[in-house]
């Protein structure tokens, strides 16, 4: 069985890294750290645009220059590495699962998200550091695991020694990766209210990972304590994730600074995204955005109680509990709209709780039947209701409420079968005889492999969802692979820059809201358009940072709010003659600022 899931990771990730987008150069904002790793090659400076980077820690641009350096530095080889970092990543956390829980459920998880649409895009067509973090936080995990077991000295001492480069190189692909060290800490602290003899073990091979890994945060963070002035008065980013975090919404800085309410609210929201997108990778299919849903509110149970009953029971791989929860902590704080990539690292661990989860509750179920469903049925007499208020809200077509009128009829009949149980004090008895059934215990012999009736029937469901998902990888595939014909000539920004190469002196500084591709298209200085509204403390800014073009792009989506084109509009208008329209390139428009002095606003 492991070389045949081996086998079919291995294909699937040969799948990924055939069908990468084409493209013969970087297309999208990820080329920031290209040109970081070609700045490190050729100079030795960690930055590019002659600005020190001081956010995103050096793993990434290492490891992409370490491919530029051996292997060659196009964008296909660079793009198509984290598919190779993917793969290995799922072989590792293969094992890890293996050794958690079983075969079973290590292959049904590996198999489940490597072939998911959701994976498939976010690694055809992108190069992020959750790839390569994906690799390295599992090999963190497998040799904490490897160090809880038996080993004879030497070996403990060679396995100290690597987790401790690790958990180091992991926080410098990924900040997050401090999380590793605060499981660490936070299992022997557990465990020596429980079993010292063990905590103490754990303080002799732990301590130096743990102090290299501190080490290394605390030096990331002072080279990135940088006094120099920002380039706009505006709080958030490029400052530290310390600074960002105290913002009401990442992506819409001039909104503030948070309240107590907000940050209750960004939990309740983040918590609830996370949960769908995890729903949605598993079974390829789009899931309502409530708590009422039920492919929503059960896997949310389900790995709250998982997660609780490792960190109670200990059983030795506790660690997974602890790292879950805290590389979960940092991202439900995060005040950026969810993206993918921030969840992708814990997806196989999530699969995990919601295994024991609901492994845990069945025993719960069997064992105490009334005290489970006298717990249970609040809360789904309450979930009955939001998904009854939902599917009124969706009005009388049934398509368009029909997960809410499903949620509102399951949770319906689920507070009845509570009901029933508390009643009788057990399941009914027609549930009881078909558990009973000898159907149910058969041993199947497939090959060398013997499986229960229900083992079956995971496998048989596994098998469907995985074919389901990779035939929606299809699609993806085919558009990626058409992508340099139907869509890379037209990208406004790269557009946009290519013209300002051509047509500007290079001493000329340009301000526009995607810096890393301006720049690796015009090779000039380009300052970030901030989101800011205010046409005074935007014009003030042209002025002093000595900006000369201005491009404007009216996006379809904007990762920045307001848009771009929302605020030049609004400087603009403030300051009528200060600004000089040079050329009109589809969605992108540039303009040129004209001399101090003429831009003055006109008086009332």
């Amino acid at each position: 069985m492991d070389f045949l899931v081996c086998g079919a990771i291995l294909a699937l990730g040969a799948f990924q890294l055939c069908a990468h987008q084409r493209a013969p150069d970087f297309p999208f904002e990820d080329v920031s750290y290209f040109e970081q790793a070609k700045s490190l090659l050729h100079d030795g400076f960690y930055g590019f645009n002659s600005v020190p980077e001081r956010i995103q820690p050096p793993g990434l641009a290492f490891l992409l220059a370490l491919i530029c350096k051996t292997v060659g530095c196009w964008y296909g080889i660079l793009l198509g590495s984290m598919a190779v970092f993917l793969t290995l990543g799922f072989l590792v956390w293969y094992q890890i699962i293996r050794q958690a829980e079983g075969r079973a459920m290590a292959a049904a998880t590996c198999l489940l998200l490597s072939s998911s649409p959701w994976v498939f895009h976010f690694i055809t067509r992108g190069i992020w550091p959750s790839a390569p973090y994906f690799l390295v936080s599992g090999l963190a995990l497998w040799t904490i695991l490897k160090l809880n077991g038996e080993q004879t000295q030497s070996r403990r001492y060679l396995f100290s020694a690597a987790l401790a480069f690790i958990v180091a190189f992991s926080i410098l692909i990924q900040s997050a990766g401090i999380a590793l060290v605060g499981a660490m800490l936070a299992s022997m602290g557990f465990t020596w209210l429980k079993d010292r003899g063990t905590a103490v073990h754990r303080f002799k091979v732990f301590l130096p990972a743990i102090l290299l890994g501190i080490l290394t945060q605390f030096a990331w963070m002072h080279r990135g304590s940088n006094n120099a002035p920002p380039d706009w008065p505006l709080p958030g980013y490029p400052e530290s994730y310390v600074s960002q975090l105290k913002l009401k919404l990442g992506n819409y800085p001039e909104l503030g600074f948070a309240n107590a309410t907000d940050v209750v609210s960004r939990v309740k929201t983040n918590v609830g995204e996370r949960t769908v997108v995890l729903a949605e990778i598993l079974t390829s299919h789009w899931i309502e955005r409530s708590y009422s849903s039920v492919a929503v509110a059960i896997p949310l149970v389900l790995a709250v109680v998982g997660v609780g009953n490792s960190l109670l029971e200990g059983a030795g791989n506790d660690i997974l509990a602890w790292y879950f929860v805290g590389f979960e902590f940092i991202y439900i704080l995060w005040p950026w709209h969810l993206e993918f990539r921030f969840l992708f690292p814990s997806t196989v661990l999530a699969c995990l709780f919601i295994y024991r989860g609901a492994r845990k509750m069945a025993i719960w179920a069997s064992l105490y039947p009334r005290r489970v469903a006298a717990c249970l049925l609040p809360g789904c007499m309450f979930l009955c209701a939001v998904a009854s208020r939902n599917s009124w809200a969706a009005g009388p077509s049934w398509s368009a409420g029909v997960q809410s009128r499903f949620s509102a009829a399951f949770w319906l009949g689920a507070s009845l079968f509570s009901v029933c149980v508390i009643w009788m004090n057990r399941p009914p008895i027609l549930l009881n005889r078909w558990s009973e059934r000898p159907l149910f215990s058969r041993r199947i012999s497939v090959g060398p492999l013997s499986l229960t009736f229900l083992q079956m029937g995971a496998l048989g469901l596994t098998g469907l969802l995985v074919a389901r998902a990779v035939s929606e990888d299809m699609p993806i595939a085919r558009a990626n692979l058409a992508f340099e014909e139907e869509r890379f000539g037209r990208l406004p920004d790269a557009v946009a820059a290519k013209w300002i190469r051509l047509n500007t002196d290079p001493q000329d500084v340009i301000v526009a809201r995607h810096v890393p591709l301006v720049f690796h298209y015009s090779q000039r200085k380009v300052i970030w358009f901030a989101p800011i509204v205010r046409p005074q403390v935007m014009m003030e800014g042209f002025r002093r940072l000595g900006i000369r073009y201005v491009i404007v792009v009216d996006r379809d989506l904007s990762y920045y709010l307001p848009p771009d084109e929302v605020c030049f509009d609004i400087v603009q208008r403030a300051y009528p003659n200060a600004f000089r329209p040079v050329a009109q390139l589809g969605q992108a428009r540039i303009y040129e600022v004209l001399p101090a002095g003429v831009g003055t606003p006109p008086s009332p």
